[in-house]
């Protein structure tokens, strides 16, 4: 007997609806490739955009680098007679170095600074200070940071305060590694480092390392006065008469040689070219005259120094017996003509008011040549999408500029108006 199935739809119905499940099964697998698709590709993206980054950063760096090594190359071959904003790395020659120059697949441009043009923050007293920040409290907590125990005159023991601190830390007690580290000093105020429109910050009027030589207008070496102890009379007239005969008399420069004798009687020697007047006799104008050849150090390179020539007036003024009327004028005359060597600095620093006293307190902290600068170069692709900063503190000697330290940036130069065109030429 044959039994026959029924299909209460028929066999068509179930063959449908076999294939319905098919199809939602075939678009649920499309759909999951699709979306599975999409996140590959936005994955990829990413990572392409993200590498793409990388390497506009990379040749921003490298862009920013090539601009330094142009600035190294320009201060080696610069004329070292003396150092002013008008030698071809300052931002007051004809071609100025803080302009867009086109290299490779981008740009770069270069700011040099003169390091000597600055006060040093590891040199500095607690007088100089006070007429920096305009706060004995915050001068006093500068030097107790960079030297505690060492200043009575600071306050001391401020390690106390930095224990106490949320985030506690310790003073570096130490000479400061980067201007940065005041922002960490008790009493330091980010406006006070950085400054505004009216008036520069300590970030601008101060370094880490400022180094110059201590030579004359013409090269030589300057003459220390405290070296007379190793010299024998013959050697002393032999020296006056070739180097110091244009500017002192025999009888002058034996005065010098018996005040160093006086002072070591006493158990010092000179300590600053002032003491010429007071030692050896010497008239103001006699000093004025030599102070370019004579010195109170004996070493060949020397530390602190400001270069009259392009300090800011807030430096000048903040020097000791210095004011505000006498950095106007030391402005005034190296813009008309850059100071060459000390003895005109002293001769200017003599016109002024109480011209004596301001040469006898000024004149051991200036000079006319620069050997520290700061170099600040900054790289950007041809996109503009990436760039880098990179800040370079430099020591130039007669033969390389050797960089003594360095460090990226991830903030860009202040933009300039021809650096605009350059991205709108794109």
């Amino acid at each position: 007997m044959c039994i026959r199935r029924s299909y209460p739809f028929g066999r068509d119905s179930a063959k449908r609806g076999r294939r319905g499940v098919v199809l939602v099964l075939a678009v649920f697998a499309v759909v999951l490739l699709t979306l599975l698709a999409v996140g590959i590709t936005a994955a990829v993206r990413v990572e392409l955009l993200a590498s793409r980054a990388g390497l506009d950063r990379m040749q921003s760096l490298f862009l920013a680098e090539a601009g330094a090594h142009e600035a190294r190359a320009i201060l080696l071959y610069d004329d070292v007679t003396s150092d002013s904003l008008f030698d071809t790395w300052g931002p007051l020659c004809d071609s100025p170095l803080d302009l867009p120059q086109r290299f490779g697949g981008g740009y770069y441009r270069v700011r040099v600074q003169d390091a000597c043009g600055r006060i040093d923050i590891n040199r500095v007293g607690l007088a100089v200070l006070t007429q920096l920040t305009d706060d004995p409290e915050v001068a006093a907590a500068i030097l107790d940071w960079r030297d505690s125990g060492n200043f009575p005159e600071a306050g001391g023991a401020e390690q106390e305060y930095y224990a106490a601190l949320p985030q506690p830390y310790l003073p570096r007690n130490g000479p400061l590694q980067t201007l940065g580290e005041l922002l960490l000093v008790r009493g330091v105020t980010p406006n006070l480092f950085f400054g505004d429109e009216q008036s520069p910050g300590l970030a601008d009027l101060l370094t880490v390392e400022s180094v110059s030589l201590n030579t004359g207008a013409t090269g030589e070496r300057r003459i220390g006065v405290n070296e007379f102890r190793n010299w024998s009379e013959s050697k002393f007239r032999q020296s006056v008469m070739s180097k110091l005969g244009e500017v002192l008399t025999m009888y002058e420069a034996e005065s010098i040689w018996s005040g160093y004798a006086a002072l070591v009687a006493a158990g010092t020697e000179y300590t600053s070219l002032g003491q010429l007047a007071t030692a050896a006799g010497l008239s103001y104008e006699t000093i004025a005259r030599a102070a370019d050849l004579l010195t109170v150090e004996s070493d060949l390179w020397v530390h602190g120094k400001v270069n009259v020539n392009t300090a800011p007036p807030e430096v000048l003024a903040a020097l000791p017996g210095s004011s505000r009327e006498v950095a106007e004028a030391l402005v005034a005359q190296r813009e008309e003509r850059p100071f060459v060597s000390r003895s005109e600095v002293a001769e200017l620093l003599l016109t002024q008011a109480g011209g004596p006293e301001v040469l006898l307190h000024m004149i051991d902290h200036l000079t006319t040549k620069s050997s520290s600068f700061i170099i600040e170069s900054m790289g950007r692709t041809e996109t503009g999408r990436a760039f880098r900063t990179v800040r370079v503190l430099v020591r130039r000697r007669p033969d390389s500029v050797p960089i003594v330290r360095q460090a990226e940036q991830d903030w860009p130069l202040p933009a300039l108006e021809e650096e605009r065109l350059v991205i709108a030429r794109r």
